[in-house]
């Protein structure tokens, strides 16, 4: 899986790309617990280069967001494109997370967190 991290001030960014499936499903969720566990307090996912997302990635997600809360630590979501966008309204997973039409605001919205 082609996912870079890297950090903007307090903020870690984590870029999956291509298609997340069943395949990808356990690597992405050792990926972002060990982001959690190495103490990352701000985590933004950047949606731009996800050209789908299935259920098991979604469960993924959605237990990072779990395991982050029980860490202090708070996960964002940028840019999803129109297709994944939809997946995320139709499993209504958009009312329980925090998702950004641009990384700019995802990144504005983490300033009214303590560092």
């Amino acid at each position: 899986m082609d996912c870079p991290i890297h950090a903007l001030g307090s903020i870690q960014i984590v870029a999956p790309a291509g298609e997340l499936d069943v395949a990808i499903a356990p690597e992405l969720r050792e990926l972002l617990k060990g982001v959690i566990e190495k103490g990352a307090k701000k985590i933004l996912i950047d949606m731009r280069g996800v050209v789908f997302i299935d259920s098991s990635c979604l469960g993924v997600l959605v237990n990072a967001h779990k395991f982050a809360n029980a860490n202090s630590a708070v996960i964002k979501f940028a840019q999803p494109n129109e297709q994944v966008r939809k997946i995320f309204e139709l499993t209504r997973i958009d009312k329980h997370l925090a998702f950004y039409p641009a990384m700019e605001d995802a990144v504005i919205s983490f300033s009214e967190l303590a560092s």
